[in-house]
């Protein structure tokens, strides 16, 4: 009897260990040094802010497709792209001027683009106005100028020095908008009193192009249970006209990076028991452009999926990991209560926010499932500031903690070995270390007794 309860014993000791060995083996760990590298080009120079409509973003997207056909994920609907139309902000030829021209028609002053004032690139369905106290209601901090039947805006804002730069947004109310500091704010409001006429130029002009989403799946065992679909979006602000690069690492290079590492994670796993889909975003800039249009395309498809997008991972460690829904969920929406849930559980400090800020926003609108996770630190974003070297990898490292969890319930049935395989792999370990030595000193009892 003692003898089988020693067999009995090893073989549980063997099997875990060569489930934990094999298991070690074959799953590649999710790398968060591989996800800064990434972040690091993706955010670089290289790509000078991944606008959309620009070369460097079309280069991006390629970057991503190659990684996606080098993990050999399929590509979804026989093609990596998922094409749509899109406008966008384009340079054109001339300098941005802001001057001040006197009833004689002289020049009184002019302003130096960058020190005094600049674009903000929510709209450019003109480029050109020129106003006068005629044409012009002045406020506190803006003008609202009106010209040629359209509308105008000049604003000042204290942080200037910042060079905050707004999302593109075609259906934006005014025609251009225009920021300067107070003090050339003060100065233009004095000048209009005083008779003189404004002009402004800003060489933009808004062109329309034709942007790629990038989309790859895994072939799960059962096609025909809900897939889940996980996403981040890759487009940025580009550069303003003196060429300072919004370089965008934590919006959001940081939750590409953080995806295409987690393709080769997932992909080490095995089959999942449901097809995942990846989904790089394009022009989520200028107003979640392309996920609308992947929902629009394939929602009869994707209608009972779930989506875990991602954008900005790896923000300041004391700003908590936000779960984010759209205006209509609440703490109870199930799938975010199952995720504050692991966060408990893997003790991540957490909160919500419920708002339409990301590319969960289009899948909500249309009943499907979905969240984002964001580390929501705006100190940087949209200013050139937003650089690699603000990424804090332990922010990265508590979004895998929880986010591997819930793929791994929901695409493979919550194996254990998937989760806890490091912690078999010792705990069996060491149980057979005790089993041998336990062996020896019994063999060694039995001896003396001899």
């Amino acid at each position: 009897m003692k003898n089988f309860a020693k067999l009995f014993y090893i073989t549980i000791i063997l099997t875990f260990l060569c489930f934990s060995i094999q298991t070690t083996l074959f799953i590649k760990s999710f790398n968060i040094n591989s996800v800064f590298n990434n972040i690091n080009l993706i955010s670089s120079n290289k790509f000078k802010g991944r606008l959309p409509g620009s070369i460097e973003n079309r280069q991006v997207a390629e970057y991503i497709k190659d990684t996606f056909k080098r993990n050999n994920l399929l590509p979804f609907e026989k093609d990596y792209f998922h094409n749509f139309g899109c406008f966008y902000p384009s340079k054109i030829g001339g300098n941005p001027y802001l001057k001040v021209i006197d009833s004689q028609g002289n020049l009184v002053k002019s302003y130096s683009y960058g020190k005094d004032f600049k674009e903000d690139m929510l709209n450019f369905r003109e480029n050109t106005f020129l106003f006068s106290d005629k044409n012009v209601i002045v406020q506190n901090d803006f003008m609202n100028i009106n010209y040629n039947n359209g509308n105008f805006l000049i604003y000042a804002t204290e942080d200037y020095a910042s060079n905050f730069r707004s999302s593109f947004v075609k259906e934006a109310p005014y025609n251009m908008y225009v920021i300067t500091n107070k003090i050339v704010f003060s100065e233009l409001k004095d000048f209009v009193k005083s008779g003189c006429k404004i002009i402004c130029f800003i060489p933009y002009s808004i062109k329309e192009t034709e942007l790629n989403n990038v989309v790859g799946y895994i072939k799960g065992v059962n096609p025909s249970n809900a897939p889940i679909i996980i996403s981040s979006h890759f487009d940025h602000l580009g550069e303003d006209l003196n060429g300072t690069i919004y370089s965008g690492a934590l919006d959001n290079a940081s939750g590409t990076s953080f995806m295409l590492e987690l393709v080769e994670y997932i992909k080490s796993l095995g089959t999942p028991d449901r097809d995942i889909i990846f989904v790089s975003f394009n022009a989520e800039e200028f107003g979640c452009l392309g996920s609308r249009a992947f929902v629009d395309k394939y929602y009869s498809k994707i209608k009972n999926a779930t989506l875990l997008n991602f954008d900005m991972i790896g923000g300041n460690e004391s700003v908590p990991l936000c779960i984010m829904g759209s205006d209509k969920d609440t703490a109870n929406t199930p799938l975010i209560k199952e995720l504050s849930a692991l966060c408990v559980y893997k003790n991540v400090n957490f909160n919500y926010m419920f708002e339409n800020a990301s590319d969960h926003y289009f899948f909500r609108e249309k009943g499907i499932n979905a969240i984002t996770f964001c580390d929501n630190d705006t100190s940087k974003i949209h200013t050139p500031k937003d650089k690699i070297e603000f990424i804090n990898k332990n922010s990265i490292k508590r979004c895998y903690n929880v986010a591997s969890l819930k793929i791994i319930n929901s695409a493979f049935r919550g194996n254990l070995f998937y989760i806890y395989y490091k912690e078999f792999l010792i705990v069996s370990s060491v149980l057979l270390l005790i089993f041998i030595k336990r062996q020896k000193r019994y063999k060694l009892r039995v001896l003396r007794f001899k």
